[in-house]
């Protein structure tokens, strides 16, 4: 068994050392962060403890920021202590307060958090959902190792769906990322997941070898969760293979990690594979371990925390679909700007065209009609542009509106027939004058011709 390196070690004590300084406060809130993060694997229940000190000083001290990223940090604690319900309800806060102050990158990290949650409630329709739009804002924020370990948890959920081909695709993908990042915290469960895949597949010694490299990679990192999941894997391999022996080494392997690192669903699964191994051999055994697995699954999903979780969706779903609304009224309203604003501009350059169009030759009738058409457009524009105000101030009540709307026509359409008379007397004006200064420039010309050949 490898040893976790001195630095990985000592890494708590560092951190415990730099906050016994005096330090800013928004310091200490990622330094208690950090610590929650470091001891996670080995003391769940004292890394809650640090992520709850750091939440409560940076609500103190109103830096939104680093609450996001604590109550972020509190939620997966506390989904891997099985608590979903509490879990799930402190990461939709974190996705809240990232979303109020555009923190996309930590959206991301709250979105694919989510996503595990859902997937541990077996609801992979959610847990997909979330997981690509954390994915589309990976992407385009270039965050390779952001999307490394979402890619594998889209595998994961794919697998668990049954459609394997799927599956291998993202996992290939995720591990080349974590591979290329040299990522040895993301490997471990990467590689257990193509171990779990290729199972699937019926390629069994392969799936051995990539559980083997998921357990060297989890014991280099200390990751007693990791080192559950694998270990129950390669049991139930041994299960269904018939050896015994080897499963039960492994699954109570895998029982003393999930124990260790405060994982009730690993507990569950470790206790619910040896209880079916000892059934109907070791009766004492059989009621022992059936025991510590129904305890595990009461932790995870007694009936108050599935109702809980249910409405917590309902309500985050909702909330979802009012954004989304808020972005399509945003949308409308810009394109309906942008077509007021295309108005706006073309009518000058409609009244310049009809300027020009008087000074030319063409008939009375084409400019009384297009001074008319001028000054209806200018009026229209003025009931469009105002209208969005008199349903305001109406409230949208259809009685009162009309009675804005016939007020307004009263005094608009007396305007619009006067201005009309005088543009079209105006327009006629000149094209009359233009037209007789025309005219009179030939004459002119023939004179000076005239004069200009006698005197030769």
């Amino acid at each position: 068994m490898l040893k976790v390196s001195f630095a990985q070690k000592d890494a708590p004590n560092v951190l415990r050392k730099q906050l016994s300084a005096v330090l800013p406060d928004t310091t200490r809130v990622e330094l208690l962060r950090k610590l929650s993060m470091q001891i996670q694997s080995l003391r769940p229940d004292s890394a809650l403890f640090y992520a709850r000190q750091a939440l409560v000083l940076a609500q103190k001290i109103n830096f939104k920021k680093g609450e996001a990223e604590c109550l972020d940090r509190q939620g997966v604690v506390l989904w891997k202590n099985g608590k979903y319900d509490q879990a799930l309800l402190s990461v939709l806060n974190s996705l809240k307060i990232r979303e109020e102050i555009n923190d996309r990158q930590g959206q991301l990290i709250s979105l694919n958090d989510i996503g595990i949650i859902y997937t541990d409630q077996s609801d992979y329709a959610k847990a997909l959902w979330y997981h690509f739009k954390a994915r589309n804002i990976a992407q385009s924020l270039d965050k390779k190792r952001n999307l490394g370990i979402i890619l594998s948890n889209i595998g994961n959920c794919y697998i668990k769906l049954g459609k394997i081909d799927s599956a291998l695709d993202f996992e290939m993908r995720a591990y080349e990322i974590q591979h290329m990042l040299n990522d040895q915290q993301s490997l471990p469960n990467t590689l257990s997941i193509l171990g779990d895949i290729y199972l699937k597949m019926g390629h069994q010694s392969l799936a051995i070898d990539y559980y083997r490299l998921s357990v060297l990679s989890a014991i280099k990192n200390n990751d007693q969760t990791g080192l559950a999941d694998t270990y129950n894997s390669i049991a139930t391999l041994y299960s269904k293979s018939g050896k015994s022996d080897s499963a039960i080494y492994y699954a109570t392997h895998a029982l003393t990690a999930a124990q260790a690192g405060m994982y009730p669903e690993g507990v569950y699964n470790a206790g619910n594979l040896l209880t079916h191994i000892y059934q109907g051999k070791n009766e004492h055994l059989e009621m022992v371990y059936l025991k510590t697995a129904m305890a595990a699954k009461d932790s995870m999903f007694n009936a108050e925390k599935i109702k809980q979780v249910q409405v917590l969706s309902f309500n985050e779903a909702s909330r979802q679909q009012e954004i989304a609304d808020e972005k399509h009224r945003e949308a409308d309203s810009r394109i309906i700007n942008l077509q007021l604003i295309g108005i706006a501009i073309f009518i000058p350059f409609f009244f310049l065209a009809l300027l020009l169009l008087s000074k030319s030759r063409t008939h009375r009738r084409v400019i009384d009609f297009m001074s008319g058409l001028s000054l209806l457009l200018v009026f229209e524009f003025i009931t469009l542009f105002i209208h969005p105000f008199v349903q305001r101030i109406s409230n949208h009540l259809p009685i009162l509106e009309l009675g804005i709307l016939v007020s307004l026509a009263a005094v608009l359409v007396p305007m619009h027939h006067k201005a009309t008379q005088w543009l079209r007397e105006k327009l006629v004006h000149i094209a009359t004058h233009h037209s007789a200064h025309a005219d009179a420039k030939p004459e002119v010309a023939i004179k000076k011709t005239t004069k200009h050949v006698t005197h030769s």
